[in-house]
């Protein structure tokens, strides 16, 4: 497999609008150059891929094809709404604008920008199909709102906000690299250290290390020797476990067994004010985990199993339980930032506010099973 020497940048909007007066293909390709031109230690580092590279004449379902490609391989992806979905297919319902988009967020969410532009002239005649497409487009981007950054209304301030991106782009693309080279199959360091423990010691390790992590972030803190993650007015009761080995080892997984089974014991902490809720329960693995391993651990399969790249979430929409595994937690920082992929993936997708929903539901169950007990 060839090295890669370039950042691989993707710039996606319409090309045929007016932006502050100047067309966006121009602003699009002056955009090129720009970035193209910027270096590290004297290399250029970043290539840009834009549709004015090819035949506007040609533009079928073979481009349409090459637009896709590029979307789902490039390593930031960056997208200028102007309210338009873009060209449409005969016979198809959405625009390349909307499908690049779509493609790019199912490839990799976290590698993807985009920026409203405020102002942008467009043709008003147009077909039932294209208008169709942009409200399609346009409610598509409402429920991805997370990923925009400032709008803008000048050339100016587009291009600043494109080097805002790439500049928080690269950094991120920097702590992932680091990430993976961490939670690789290495024996040095720490991860050597963490193989050499005994099961006590090694959960013991996992659970310091969500600790730190925890009470180093603004997301969370500790207070009274629980930790808690703080969402809008709501303090998050946050309950830390570690499996030591692969979840298949019943001896590893029987550590934590099914901890929603003791939540009635936290009804105390839950109850010193109205705005502590939950628990969640955050459980870091040394390796792997399955959907049908987290499915096993809540005890039935139907509830809400979500994998991404920190690893399971698991939500049971009856009893409100909720549990979050933590993937290949091989030393400190693996877990650190397992646990903090997790936290961006709920603010990324809403799913945080789902989170509070069903923490305060718990919290009434947990308060009636106490009562009872």
């Amino acid at each position: 497999m060839a090295l890669n020497k370039y950042i691989n940048v993707m710039i996606s909007s319409r090309n045929s609008s007016n932006f502050d007066g100047t067309n966006l293909t121009e602003i699009r390709k002056e955009i090129k150059d720009i970035i193209e031109k910027e270096k590290l230690f004297g290399r250029e580092i970043f290539k840009v891929w834009i549709n004015e590279k090819e035949d506007p004449q040609s533009f079928d379902e073979t481009i349409w094809k090459k637009c896709l490609r590029e979307a789902r391989q490039a390593d930031i992806v960056i997208s200028l709404y102007n309210g338009q979905s873009g060209w449409i297919k005969k016979n198809d319902s959405i625009g390349i604008c909307h499908d690049e988009l779509r493609e790019a967020l199912d490839s990799g969410s976290g590698k993807v920008w985009a920026i409203k532009l405020e102002g942008c002239v467009y043709n008003s005649k147009t077909s039932e199909q294209q208008k169709n497409a942009d409200k399609k487009f346009k409610e598509f981007v409402e429920k991805n709102h997370q990923i925009f950054s400032k709008p803008v209304s000048n050339i100016k301030s587009l291009k600043k906000s494109i080097k805002e991106i790439l500049n928080d782009a690269v950094i991120k693309l920097v702590e992932r690299g680091v990430f993976e080279v961490s939670r690789s199959k290495s024996n040095y360091g720490e991860v050597l250290s963490w193989k050499r423990m005994n099961y006590v010691d090694r959960s013991n390790a996992i659970v310091n290390a969500l600790e730190d992590s925890i009470d180093k972030k603004e997301t969370g803190f500790l207070e009274d020797k629980t930790y808690f993650l703080q969402r809008n007015n709501y303090k998050v009761l946050l309950i830390l476990h570690a499996i030591p080995d692969s979840v298949s080892i019943a001896s590893a997984r029987e550590r934590v067994g099914q901890p929603f089974l003791q939540d009635f014991r936290k009804n105390k902490q839950l109850l010193k004010d109205d705005n502590t809720i939950g628990p969640v329960h955050i459980i870091g693995c040394h390796k792997t985990v399955t959907e049908t391993q987290a499915r096993n651990i809540l005890g039935f399969p139907d509830a809400i199993i979500l994998k991404d790249s920190f690893g399971i979430y698991v939500a049971d929409n009856i009893q409100k339980i909720q549990m979050v595994f933590l993937e290949k937690c091989s030393d400190s920082y693996s877990t650190a930032h397992a646990f903090q992929e997790f936290i961006d993936w709920m603010i990324r997708t809403d799913e945080m506010e789902e989170l509070e929903k069903r923490a305060i539901s718990r919290k009434n169950i947990i308060e009636t099973i106490a009562n009872e007990n």
